[in-house]
């Protein structure tokens, strides 16, 4: 990932995959997933271009098998070592173990047993600690369930997320990353650890904490900066571990995280409370040698899972925090007896996310004075299509405007649904109002100075289990403009924020991957309401700011990572003290 800022009027494209360049594109974020591994095993390694990729990251061993000898000798002649070799029945013929698995493309060429022996194979083949990472078809998009994959040959069973979920859990993986792209991406990934060997001779600690924590995304912001504040609390103050696919050096090198990096581990330690939360989902797993299990759950989508009603009954966690109390009635609601479910809320640290700090402006591509801004995925639980549409009918181009999209993960693995082509149209009609669209990975000092820079932040979302980018924005002293009745209602009301109305829509069936126990809900944003927001904002600046810095005082004053880390350290004495 880049660490300085690169914008351009729209900027979000996605070469195709059928020449070099397009090629090298399509692999970048998964090869980056293996930087500074050992060694890694391409199954199904096609041309050799991945493995181009991990030479270029300082893989020092590699290895590619595929069962077409073309694509093999093809591998070859790029000067790696290749082996013609059929996944469903040649992988356990490999007398060496790698630190890396890399399946792609191959478990939709098998039905479901060979599927499961191969998946079991690759899982043979790690070592401790080991990451698999596996790519395949998305049965949900219409391209491959209505298209041309049933006419191929080869073609045997698109493998749904949820289903690779179970499997690979059940062969003892943890799931630490998984996209699921349902109506445009035309395919999936889910990346498994295997488990790491206890540190030697580890002493018992009293609380150890599992998840990302050198990452963008925002899990990843809550883990550390929640353990970093747990630091200063005696008695709980936790080790590290983990888990996260490819930390970002940016993050890892930050000097505010030392504390975190000298008591990161790799395996969990003997504890007496683990606190777990990943990106990948949640594990209800029981843990040699933990005492006790917290699980961060947030959720945005009305209903629980029914895998997390069936891991929590089933004892998967002691304790459940979850950041508002919109999320906990949702477990209340599940039958989660309210003893175990807490709330334990985000925060943000107000010495970075302030109004007054001196700070430069962040480089804006446009000219207009006035700025909105959107910070987070477009995924349609947050509502960037809401946002566009109403702001086009809100402004047109000689309005003296501009959307920014701050989008994240658009260059790693949350790809736009159709390409980026609802963008560029929006960007290249000329009686639309003007947009600029950053997907460059930003640095936590660049997100402040975004939001500085910026007049309003406009966050329509449909689902959220908290929204940490309108705490930050608010506490930055920024007009907020967002969802009334959801989760940010906890931080947000008419006196600090602009809140547009929304109505609950039922959601049934499956949401990120997973099977929902009942009917469940997001919400559904008034256009309109939005639309005349927003021209109010824009011709009302004093009366934003002079909210926005009611809200600011607010936000910093009480709803900090040290306030999260006094009700967090609360709950864990008690749960050391029953273990």
């Amino acid at each position: 990932m880049k660490k300085t800022p690169g914008h351009q009027r729209f900027s979000v494209f996605h070469a195709s995959a059928s020449d070099e360049v397009g090629r090298r594109a399509w692999h970048q974020a998964y090869a980056d997933v293996f930087r500074g591994f050992g060694s890694v095993l391409d199954v199904g390694c096609g041309t050799g271009v991945f493995l181009d990729l991990l030479r270029e990251r300082g893989i020092e061993r590699l290895l590619g098998v595929d069962r077409d000898p073309e694509m093999v000798e093809e591998t070859r002649v790029r000067g790696h070592e290749a082996r013609v070799l059929d996944a469903r029945t040649g992988v356990p013929s490999l007398a060496e173990r790698f630190d890396g698995v890399h399946l792609s493309f191959v478990i939709e060429t098998m039905d479901g047993e060979e599927g499961i022996a191969a998946l079991r194979d690759c899982v043979r083949v790690l070592r401790p600690d080991g990451l698999l990472v596996v790519r395949t078809l998305n049965p949900r998009n219409a391209a491959v369930r209505d298209g041309g994959f049933w006419q191929e040959p080869w073609a045997k069973r698109p493998w749904p997320l949820e289903t690779l979920h179970v499997v690979l859990t059940d062969l003892g993986l943890r799931i630490v990353g998984a996209g699921n792209e349902p109506d445009g991406w035309q395919h999936v990934y889910i990346l498994g650890r295997a488990p790491a060997a206890p540190p030697a001779h580890a002493e018992r600690v009293a609380v150890a904490f599992q998840g990302e924590f050198f990452a963008y995304n925002s899990m990843a912001v809550v883990n550390r900066e929640l353990a970093r504040a747990l630091i200063a609390h005696d008695g709980v103050a936790p080790a590290i571990v983990p888990d996260e696919p490819a930390p970002e050096p940016s993050v890892a090198a930050d000097p505010r995280f030392a504390a975190l990096r000298e008591r990161a581990l790799r395996g969990v330690p003997p504890c007496d409370v683990l606190i777990r939360q990943s990106n990948g989902g949640a594990d209800f797993r029981r843990v040699d040698g933990a005492r006790a299990i917290v699980q961060i759950l947030p959720w945005e989508y009305g209903t629980l899972p029914q895998s997390w009603v069936d891991g929590l009954h089933a004892g998967g966690a002691d304790e459940v925090w979850t950041p508002t109390d919109y999320c906990r009635t949702m477990f209340l609601d599940a039958g989660i007896p309210p003893e175990r479910v807490a709330v334990v809320p985000n925060g943000i640290d107000p010495d970075a996310f302030s109004p007054d700090t001196p700070l430069d402006s962040y480089p804006l591509a446009t000219r207009k004075t006035c700025k909105f801004v959107y910070v987070g995925g477009a995924l349609p639980r947050k509502g960037v299509d809401v946002l566009l549409a109403a702001y086009r009918r809100a402004f047109t181009r000689d309005d003296d405007v501009a959307l920014v999209l701050k989008l994240f993960g658009t260059r790693s693995f949350y790809q736009l649904e159709d390409g980026g082509a609802m963008l560029r149209k929006f960007a290249d009609d000329p009686r639309a109002p003007e947009l600029v669209v950053i997907d460059e990975e930003l640095t936590d000092a660049d997100i402040v100075r975004l939001y500085r820079t910026c007049d309003a932040l406009a966050f329509p979302y449909r689902g959220e289990g908290f929204g940490l980018p309108m705490l930050e924005a608010l506490a930055c002293g920024l007009p907020v403009i967002a969802t009334a009745g959801g989760a940010a209602d906890a931080f947000l009301d008419d006196t600090v924020a602009y809140r547009i109305p929304s109505r609950r829509v039922p959601l049934r069936g499956t949401m990120r991957g997973e099977l929902l126990a009942g009917e469940g809900w997001w919400l559904e944003p008034d256009v309109e309401v939005l639309a005349a927001t927003l021209r109010h904002v824009a011709t009302h600046p004093g009366e934003a700011r002079a909210k926005a810095l009611v809200g600011s005082q607010r936000a910093r004053r009480d709803w900090t990572w040290d306030r999260a880390a006094a009700i967090a350290a609360e709950r864990l004495r008690a749960l050391i003290a029953r273990s």
